[in-house]
C-alpha cells in the first residue's frame, strides 16, 4: 500500500461496525461516513484471511486511530478513510 500524506481534516474515528460481507461501517469526526472492504487487504497481508470466520469479524473494536480485532489485526484510520467508499445514510433505509 501507498503510504499518503495525512488529510487535511479530522479523520478521527468516531464510530465503527461490521457489515456484512466482510465490509465495515465507519463514521469519521469530520462527518464522513464510508464503508471498507476488508477483502482487499487479503492477497497483500494474508494474515487478514482469519477474518474470514464470521465470529471473529464481528468481534471489530475502534479506537481513535483504527478499528482492531486483536494485537495484530488493525486497519488505521487514513487507510480506512482514503479508501473506504462515501456512504449515504439514505442507504440505510
Amino acid at each position: 500500500m501507498d503510504r499518503k500524506p495525512y488529510p487535511d481534516t479530522n479523520v478521527d474515528i468516531e464510530s465503527a461496525k461490521p457489515l456484512e460481507n466482510m465490509c465495515v461501517l465507519v463514521a469519521f469526526a469530520n462527518g464522513d461516513i464510508k464503508t471498507y472492504d476488508v477483502k482487499q487487504l487479503f492477497d497483500e497481508l494474508p494474515q487478514f484471511k482469519v477474518l474470514e470466520d464470521i465470529n471473529i469479524f464481528n468481534g471489530l473494536k475502534y479506537g481513535r486511530y483504527a478499528v482492531y480485532w486483536n494485537n495484530e489485526l488493525d486497519i488505521a484510520e487514513t487507510e480506512l478513510w482514503y479508501n473506504g467508499i462515501a456512504y449515504n445514510l439514505s442507504d440505510l433505509k
